[in-house]
């Protein structure tokens, strides 16, 4: 019964115990823009599934004349792809100023430039402003979005180490649970058997934990291995 849950999707990983004291190496997505319309910016991340709804970072945006600044947290995996959606529909222009990956520490990992920014669908045009560029919008757009290139994956460092320790961790803490919880059902439920039959009978309940533990962290497991598997040889750390 494990081995087939394990293999059921499951699309937003659980994790049961989180790290307590994460590296420098986690990412975060940078931006300064303003913008000429009411909307909503989106960024949409390929970690290695694509582009999809699952993973991406939504932005309301108001009309301003000065350029704000937001941080947002990237997944602890390789970035393969980067989308802009600067609005959901209709026209409007984003200026950007500012926009790159900085690492915890505040380190500046990678800068988008003007020239990352493609036109994609529905963009008018990408021009340069004075300390920076914005992206013009048709009027009649309806899925107005730019392609971020990127010439490489942009690696958290140390990212295989700190998703292996996440799945030790929270396997084992959900391990423990379970592990108490059918214990207390059991000595809830039958009288005691001996200590040779209480042993047998926690050690059977132990690997019973164990199993369906890993069922309940399959998420978080098979994206560890995936983002492992999916990062190109030739890409380095950042």
């Amino acid at each position: 019964m494990a081995a087939a849950a394990f293999l059921l999707p499951q699309e937003v990983p659980l994790e049961y115990y989180s790290l307590n004291n994460p590296s420098g190496g986690l990412q975060y997505l940078e931006i300064t823009c303003a913008s000429n319309v009411q909307g909503e910016t989106q960024f949409y991340l390929d970690t290695g599934r694509g582009f999809n709804e699952l993973e991406k970072i939504r932005l309301p945006i108001s009309p301003s004349q000065s350029a704000y600044t937001y941080t947002f947290p990237l997944p602890d995996a390789p970035l393969l792809n980067l989308r802009l959606d600067p609005f959901l529909s209709g026209e409007g222009e984003l200026t950007i100023t500012n926009f790159r990956i900085i690492n915890r520490r505040g380190d500046e990992i990678h800068r988008f430039i003007r020239e990352d920014c493609q036109r994609s669908n529905q963009i008018d045009a990408i021009l340069p402003t004075s300390d920076g560029w914005k992206l013009v919008v048709k009027a009649q757009a309806s899925d107005p979005y730019s392609q971020i290139k990127l010439s490489q994956p942009i690696v958290p460092v140390g990212m295989n180490e700190r998703n292996l320790k996440r799945c030790l961790l929270s396997w084992s803490y959900l391990s423990l649970m379970l592990w108490i919880l059918l214990l207390a059902v059991y000595f809830a439920l039958r009288r005691h058997d001996g200590f040779r039959t209480v042993l047998r009978v926690g050690a059977f309940l132990a690997i019973l934990a164990v199993l369906f533990s890993l069922v309940g962290n399959r998420g978080l497991i098979k994206n560890s291995i995936r983002y492992a598997r999916c990062t190109p040889p030739a890409a380095h750390a950042h």
